[in-house]
């Protein structure tokens, strides 16, 4: 049995390790403990989790919104609990979470060579953009670009 629920700042190592043991996604910077604490302080009530029946964390999904756009960043789930709609389920719930705030629309980055997670998405009904192209600028002098 899964249980979902809102990503906590407790959940923070479990799911760091999950992230770092997922292939296809790439950590940065931003993604350590503060900049993710801060992050669901600041979307409350948009990321999640999900548990096994021991409580383990075997899924996960950062969502957060700049007011007009939602964005789900680093959805991941243990590959032995894969191919059990967890992912799916994760998805749902956070663009669920999205449209309860009235936004129309969300994105998500996937690594151009990620293969599994492209055609996972597209399962899922979303449109892989070719009319756009991600540009990043380092806004701090402190931060590398990333």
């Amino acid at each position: 049995m899964i249980h979902i629920r809102e990503f906590a700042a407790r959940d923070y190592d479990e799911v760091i390790h999950l992230w770092h043991a997922t292939e296809g996604i790439v950590l940065r910077t931003v993604d350590e403990r503060p900049f993710v604490e801060q992050y669901l302080r600041q979307n409350p009530g948009l990321s999640f989790v999900a548990c096994d029946e021991d409580r383990r964390i075997v899924g996960a999904v950062l969502c957060g919104t700049d007011g007009r756009r939602g964005y789900l960043q680093h959805l991941a789930v243990v590959p032995a609990h894969r191919g059990h709609g967890i992912g799916r389920t994760l998805a749902e719930r956070a663009v669920a979470a999205l449209a309860e705030q009235h936004l129309e629309k969300c994105h998500i980055m996937v690594v151009q060579g990620n293969t599994a997670a492209r055609a996972f998405w597209a399962r899922l009904g979303w449109i892989e953009r070719s009319d756009i192209s991600v540009m990043s600028h380092t806004v701090s002098r402190d931060a590398k670009a990333e």
